[in-house]
Formats: C-alpha cells, structure tokens, sequence
C-alpha cells in the first residue's frame, strides 16, 4: 500500500474490531458522539472523548498515527483557528491584551469547547470511513428499510471521497513539476487552491454525469427491491460500542453538573 493511500480516507480491511462491526452501529456511534459533544460544557469533557476517540482508532480499528494526522491535519487547523476565534470574540472578563483584540475569560473556556465539538466529530466521521466498507453500509441501509436509490447516493459520496483527495495530491503534484510549489507565499497558495477548486469541480461534474450515464443505461431503480452478492448480518454485541459510548457521554455530563 502505497503512502499516499494509508494517508488517504480509504477503506482498508486490518481484521480488527472497527473493522467487524455493523456499518448501521458506528453509524450511529458517530452521531451519538456528535450529540454529546454539542451537550459538553465543559472544555475537559471534549477532550477526554477526543482521546477516547483516538484511542479507539489507533486500537480498536488499528489506524496508524501516521495516517490519522496525515488526513486530519487541515482539520486539526481549522479547530484551532475556530479556537482561536472564540479567545477573542467571546464576551467577558478582559485578560490579555494583543493589541485593539482583548483575550477574555470566556473565551478561553469556550474556545477549546468549540475545538473538540469540531475535531472529535471529524475524526469519528474518519474511523467511520477508515472502518467500514461503503458496500456493506449501502447494505445494510437497504435492510434498515431506506430505499436502495438512497443508499447508493450515501455510497457514491464515499466512493468520492478519496477519489477527490487523489486528484488534489495529482494537481499539487503538477504544480510542483511545473515550479509553482504550494510552499511559497499565501497570496500565491491561495491562487493554487483556487485551481484545486476549479480542477475538483469540473472533474467532479463530469464523474456525475458519466455516473448518472451508466446508471441510465442499466436501468438503475427500475425493480424496487435489489439482491447483493455479499451479506452483512448484525450481531448483538456490536451494541456495546453504543452502550460504552452512551454510557461515557452520561458520566461526563453528570460529572459537569455535579462541578
């Protein structure tokens, strides 16, 4: 497997446990994940789901490091500026002073809150992915009662993701070729993802229409049942990443209101 690939929001079977889960169960791990972080109030509440979190991937699902922070570090950034935001924007006590910006208490309690609710959400969302075979979780929301057509579109979005992330390392990788590295200064970085975008976009229209071509030409949702060669079956205890999740996120928000 090539680096690129073990960076990459791409499904790899590894035997573990993630792995052998019901794709409908960490589906519904994720969310409850998100609900509770939205129910935290207290920046050390995120932090000990995001290690839960990262613990799970790394031990659980047998995600290397290297490929968890080689795909979330955009995201990584992204909750610290949003962090940083809040330290600022925040209304309250005046602590620090950086200038005509002021650094108030408020905010920096409730900057990290807001980093954790965006981190932790994205990286489950990637053990999800990095887990689960988007055919079986095209299968079993077929047996959960959603129609196939549905299913399919939950599949292609999937499918398109590492697709999209191969075709922006292509253009990075023409650019620095052609001397244009993206290591210069931001004005010129900036204009770079502007032709990323571009590229993304038209190349993404153009799958669409071939997709919804090939589709067409086989009369995609013309039965309204469907038959798969490979079955997933649900086993009961893959409720336990539920309960352990459920019963985590209650302990955290009772620990906060006894506080």
């Amino acid at each position: 497997m090539s680096d690129n690939q073990q960076q990459g929001l791409v499904y790899t079977y590894r035997a573990s446990l993630m792995n052998r889960l019901y794709p409908l169960v960490k589906l519904a791990w994720v969310f409850i994940v998100a609900i509770g972080l939205f129910l935290y109030q207290s920046p050390i509440s995120g932090a000990v789901m995001f290690v839960s979190v990262l613990l799970l991937a790394m031990i659980a699902g047998r995600i290397p490091v290297r490929q968890i922070l080689g795909s979330s570090k955009i995201i990584l950034m992204l909750g610290i500026l949003l962090m940083v935001f809040h330290f600022f924007a925040d209304p309250g006590e005046p602590l620090f002073k950086l200038g005509p910006l002021t650094i108030t208490d408020n905010g920096l309690y409730q900057g990290p809150i807001f980093f954790f609710r965006l981190s932790v959400v994205v990286l489950a969302s990637f053990v999800l992915i990095w887990t689960t075979d988007t055919r079986d979780l095209m299968v079993s929301l077929t047996k959960a009662g959603v129609p196939y057509r549905g299913a399919f579109a939950v599949f292609l979005a999937l499918r398109f993701l590492p697709l999209i992330q191969r075709e922006v390392d292509a253009v990075r990788a023409a650019h620095s070729i052609r001397g244009k590295s993206s290591s210069s200064g931001l004005t010129h970085r900036f204009k770079l993802w502007q032709r990323y975008i571009f590229t993304i976009l038209i190349n993404g229209l153009r799958k669409a229409e071939t997709t919804a071509t090939s589709l067409e030409c086989r009369a995609f949702g013309l039965y309204p049942t469907r038959t798969y060669v490979k079955n997933v079956h649900f086993h009961p205890w893959d409720l336990l990443l539920i309960v352990g999740t459920v019963v985590l996120s209650t302990g955290l928000i009772l620990a906060e209101r006894a506080i």
